[in-house]
């Protein structure tokens, strides 16, 4: 079973570019995250015409997350209100037998900020409402676009990120709770670092290597130890026949049936 999560930065701009991905890759799970459109514009024919049953939670022009399972999906929650205060950033799901939890994350722009404060509250409201509907021993996978290095190899240069958002102690401390109640971050456990999701378009970032791992799968022990396999297919953040990518990469798990 193939799970893909990836932040496409803007489904309208990416569609052509996420039906190769989809031709190519045929995940099993897609969660996306950045739509950036209104759940009526949102190319569902990309995604049906290939066999994908769709959940979304959307808003127009900002934000917006979206699961796609080739299995039928039910039990969906589109928001969490605690956490997301009327952006579009969550969405749960079950599918394959498994719970899925969808985050576009915020990113925070600058430690002094509303924005950071914001996605403090933001992790504050999740973590809590995690705490309370996760059982451990159960299948579940909280997935996305997390915004948060958790580790110094997962930022490419961690001294001079050192106290900026996605790598800032307050956020450490966040992930801390995230993971103390039942959840692994399966990609560390099968992969070797530097492992990098995202890369600035600025800088030449891309080929210099200067990338972090702010996109995650965290699992209970039950999906754990089905983990075969994790990777990011580079080729997925270049250009495809002219097509522009995303800053970030699919970043791929694979689990034993």
């Amino acid at each position: 079973m193939k799970i893909v999560t990836w932040n496409v930065n803007s489904l309208n701009a990416r569609a052509d570019y996420v039906g190769r991905f989809l031709d190519a890759e045929a995940p099993d799970v897609l969660a996306i995250q950045e739509l950036k459109m209104e759940a009526a514009q949102v190319p569902r024919e990309l995604f049906e015409s290939r066999g994908y049953h769709l959940a979304m939670h959307a808003q127009p022009r900002w934000n917006g997350v979206l699961i796609a399972s080739k299995a039928p999906i039910s039990d969906v929650m589109a928001g969490l209100p605690a956490a997301e205060e009327d952006e579009a950033r969550i969405i749960a799901a079950t599918t394959f037998g498994v719970r899925f939890v969808d985050l576009y994350c915020p990113q925070g722009q600058a430690a002094d900020s509303p924005k950071f404060a914001y996605k403090l509250r933001f992790y504050d409201g999740l973590i809590a409402w995690l705490r309370g509907v996760v059982t451990p021993d159960a299948p579940w996978v909280v997935l996305g676009d997390l915004n948060i290095a958790p580790c110094p190899e997962d930022i490419w240069d961690p001294a001079a990120f050192a106290g900026v958002p996605s790598f800032h102690p307050e956020e450490h401390a966040r992930w801390a709770e995230l993971v103390s109640f039942g959840l692994r971050d399966v990609v560390v456990e099968h992969t070797t670092p530097p492992f990098f999701t995202f890369w600035d378009y600025r800088g030449g970032a891309f080929h210099r290597h200067h990338g972090m791992r702010i996109d995650h799968v965290l699992t209970t022990a039950p999906v754990a130890a089905r983990v075969t396999d994790v990777a990011v297919p580079r080729d997925w953040r270049k250009k495809v026949e002219g097509l522009t990518p995303s800053d970030h990469a699919p970043l791929v798990v694979i689990l034993a049936e």
